[in-house]
């Protein structure tokens, strides 16, 4: 049962469960995530939680809501940092091993164009003597990414997340009060 703020928010459904649509916004939440100096960033810790970073920048667990919705987050075990173990028990359960997941080639990159292609374009075109016409491709410079890689590279870009400014606070929670409680 919902209790508090979150009580009369609309129910919908979310990954085949029945959730609160925590995504309902108003005219002044809106304002102050369109502002630019309403933010600044900040770096998760390992083991970081969004509770712990609701407490620490806003005297409260209980706007963790505010870190992930600052951050557009919404599968919290998807889109939130995994911590040093968490990434380590994800390779061995993904690819039986971190040195398995640092031999696996996920695609290739090439840093001068700035774009990623897979095995299969990289083996057809790349690093061949296949020529197209119709295909202008340059065959040096390809990196393989490796899964290690790829998913180290994610969770750390993942670990740069921004918070609202605590001197908005005060505003948004009389909006949000209002708007979820009707």
């Amino acid at each position: 049962m919902a209790k508090g703020l979150f009580k009369n928010l609309p129910i919908i459904e979310y990954n085949g469960k029945l959730s609160r649509n925590l995504m309902v916004s108003s005219k002044i939440v809106k304002d102050a995530f369109n502002n630019p100096s309403a933010f600044f960033k900040y770096t998760v810790e390992d083991n970081e939680t969004p509770e712990e970073i609701s407490f620490i920048f806003y005297d409260s667990v209980f706007y963790s809501w505010l870190v992930l919705l600052s951050n557009q987050i919404v599968d919290v075990h998807n889109e939130w940092p995994k911590s040093y173990k968490q990434l380590t028990d994800f390779y061995v359960q993904k690819y039986g091993s971190i040195p398995a997941a640092k031999e696996t080639v996920l695609h290739y990159k090439n840093p001068k164009y700035g774009f990623t292609i897979n095995e299969d374009t990289y083996n057809r075109y790349a690093n061949s003597d296949f020529v197209d016409a119709t295909i202008a491709v340059d065959r040096t410079g390809w990196e393989p990414v490796t899964a290690f890689d790829y998913h180290e590279e994610r969770n750390d870009n993942l670990r740069n997340i921004k918070l609202i400014d605590p001197s908005f606070l005060p505003q948004i929670k009389i909006e949000m009060e209002r708007l979820f409680n009707g």
